[in-house]
């Protein structure tokens, strides 16, 4: 018998708290069961695990979701440039060079902490305020689908993750601003983090026109549930494809005031341990600032995607 918990976030429209789960020990029962939970909590769960995962652990719930990708920054040709002085390299070859290093390409460590020996690092100050609205790597053609956080180290206050669900945002669209970007796409900037820091190999665009990165719609199809949900991305750099960018950051701004909207969103406080699991065709989400003499580290992974399909095709 499985022993599986699953509860309702408090004072949420959407998510649920999953418990009891043995992540060495997952069976086809808890798969069922979590995926049918993701469903009816609109694509975001918290695994409450009470300790620090093994990273075969965390890979192991990852593989509930998908198939693994390629953590950010990782993979030349997979959201990250090659440097002029880098070697040009297939992605074989590179994920063989990272592993003969002892690193593993589908993990990514995010925090101010040196990932082996957990002591606090010189990091851009960026990286204490507050991080803008974002969906993960959705500046490439094939975003990856769940991203998946696992608490390590949590600040004594702030470092806070909300979470915006873009399904509700979609379902309540006024039938004017839906008029206005049925058969849109936004291109996606790629130049900087949620954080504001500029991406290795990356250049300040002239202007949105000019960022690097890739088109999406605006109104994408989720294929799992088969729900309409906005996909914005963020907001820094995005440029509305066939518009003058001055209609372009118009339209942008009305579209993300409906989005954004507190009703749609829910802001989590992290305990360590804790695994939250979210469906990037679904949410979006942020990280609230933390202070310059405090800490925060996680791990994350991800899971590959499919091609966004448009909701109107």
């Amino acid at each position: 018998m499985s022993a599986l918990s699953i509860k309702p976030v408090e004072n949420a429209e959407f998510g649920a708290f999953v418990s009891g789960l043995e992540p060495n020990a997952i069976t086809g029962d808890d798969r069922d069961a979590i995926l049918r939970a993701y469903a009816r909590a609109h694509g975001f769960l918290v695994f409450d695990f009470g300790r620090w995962l093994e990273s075969d652990e965390l890979h192991a719930l990852t593989a509930i979701f998908g198939k693994n990708e390629f953590a950010p920054g990782m993979i030349n040709g997979i959201g990250k440039r090659r440097r002029d002085d880098e070697e040009e390299l297939t992605i074989d070859q590179q994920i063989a060079a990272l592993e003969s290093k002892g690193v593993d390409p589908y993990m990514a460590f995010i925090g101010n902490v040196d990932p082996k020996t957990l002591e606090k690092r010189k990091i851009d100050e960026k990286f204490y305020g507050e991080w803008e609205w974002h969906t993960d790597m959705s500046y490439i053609p094939v975003p990856p689908t769940f991203s998946l956080l696992h608490a390590r180290k949590i600040p004594t206050a702030g470092g806070d993750t909300s979470f915006c669900n873009q399904v509700i945002a979609a379902a309540e669209l006024p039938d004017e601003l839906r008029a206005k970007i049925t058969g849109l796409e936004i291109k996606h900037d790629s130049t900087y983090s949620s954080a504001g820091i500029i991406r290795p190999g990356m250049a300040e665009p002239a202007s949105p026109i000019e960022a690097h990165g890739h088109p999406h719609p605006i109104i994408r199809r989720v294929p799992s549930t088969g729900e309409e949900a906005l996909f914005l991305g963020r907001r820094t750099n995005a440029y509305v494809l066939s518009l003058p960018l001055e209609e372009s950051e118009a339209l942008l701004d009305e579209i993300w005031a409906h989005a954004t909207q507190p009703r749609y969103c829910y802001r989590h406080a992290w305990t360590v341990g804790e695994v939250v699991v979210w469906d990037n065709r679904m949410l979006m989400h942020k990280r609230s600032p933390v202070e310059n003499d405090d800490v925060r580290f996680m791990w994350r992974t991800q899971t590959k995607g499919e091609a966004v399909e448009a909701a109107w095709a």
